[in-house]
């Protein structure tokens, strides 16, 4: 005498068999799609070749982890704007990251205080098609922090990491907008 019936069997069998079935057909759909899509909708390979950290004087001088975040967010930006990053693409672009620093205001009227701090990034970047440099363009933003106060204490020339980080994603994607236009 078997444990279960002939009819649990093939009912279990059938489920297996409907679960197979339905995975081998979600999964030719899926590479179906995708190939369309790639099909009627090509993306254009680009690569992010290198970010050379040039950066003489100051915090960031020569920081990989600096050079590192602009990489990343340069992919993110190409992305964004419908290219295939990828490691191996005939179009690259190449960055450096020429000059990081603060630039302080102040201005004081008796006990009230005026401050502005600002984080300035330059770079240049190079767009490069077949080993062959196509276009170079040098780009400068920043991000701006003003504050005000009766009486201030000042700590002097510190990046704050929310002006750095808004200065490096406006210049990277004015880099991308200058070079791929």
């Amino acid at each position: 005498m078997l444990p279960f019936s002939i009819n649990q069997i093939t009912m279990k069998l059938f489920t297996i068999t409907y679960a197979i079935v339905s995975m081998i057909v979600g999964s030719s759909m899926m590479i179906q799609s995708v190939y369309i899509y790639r099909h009627f909708f090509p993306t254009e390979p680009i690569t992010v070749a290198s970010v050379e950290n040039r950066i003489v004087i100051g915090q960031l001088a020569g920081s990989r982890n600096l050079a590192f975040g602009v990489k990343n967010i340069t992919e993110e930006f190409l992305q964004e704007q419908g290219y295939d990053v990828t490691d191996d693409s005939h179009k690259k672009i190449k960055i450096e990251l020429l000059y990081l620093d603060v630039l302080k205001n102040q201005s004081n009227l008796s006990v009230f205080h005026r401050n502005s701090d600002a984080v300035v990034i330059r770079m240049r970047g190079q767009l490069i098609e077949d080993d062959k440099v196509k276009k170079t363009v040098v780009v400068e933003e920043s991000a701006e922090e003003i504050s005000m106060a009766a009486v201030v204490i000042d700590q002097g020339g510190k990046f704050n990491q929310t002006n750095l980080s808004t200065a490096l994603k406006k210049s990277c994607n004015t880099l991308i907008t200058k070079l791929l236009k």
